[in-house]
């Protein structure tokens, strides 16, 4: 009798494939899609699933290609490893103005007034929290919010309106 994989296997799949893709990708600054597929030994289909689980974690990148073979490598968002401590002022101020926009370092720190250098900093911390996402457009890095942190925000917003009504009726009966 054929048992089918459970969700669970297959996500124990994908993230091996993953570690194959991610070692095959620091040996080498930049891969061709089907060289890659040749020294991880992995399908083209299981490959190109590993490759699409790491660019939406930012982890890889896609390159420019000649025609229409994909080149892929190692992304790298210039962000500094820092330990999770406690979130900055300057971190707040980026986290806020992240909300419900992506951007680019440069242009939140004209937009902030802030140097390039606080900037990047507060997203490193912000990333050390697991609060953001980055991706690539080229050679310029996006950053933005991660979905979950996006909608947390949005759920401990909601109820402090809800809180807040709550409290306005209360003095109104009172």
């Amino acid at each position: 009798m054929f048992n089918p994989p459970t969700l669970e296997d297959l996500q124990e799949t994908r993230r091996a494939n993953e570690k194959l893709v991610l070692k095959a990708l620091e040996s080498k600054p930049e891969w061709v899609e089907t060289e890659l597929a040749k020294t991880t030994g992995l399908a083209l289909s299981h490959l190109r699933a590993a490759l699409a689980s790491l660019l939406d974690q930012g982890r890889v990148r896609r390159l420019p290609g000649t025609g229409t073979r994909a080149v892929y490598g190692l992304a790298d968002p210039g962000l500094a490893d820092v330990p999770a401590t406690p979130l900055t002022g300057d971190a707040l101020k980026v986290r806020d103005y992240l909300e419900g926009r992506a951007d680019s370092a440069l242009y939140m720190s004209d937009q902030l007034r802030m140097t390039r250098e606080d900037v990047m900093a507060a997203l490193s911390l912000l990333n050390a929290h697991g609060q953001i996402t980055c991706t690539f457009v080229g050679s310029l890095v996006i950053f933005r919010l991660k979905e979950t942190q996006a909608l947390g925000q949005e759920n401990a917003g909601n109820e402090k309106e809800k809180a807040s009504t709550s409290r306005k009726k209360q003095v109104a009966v009172a």
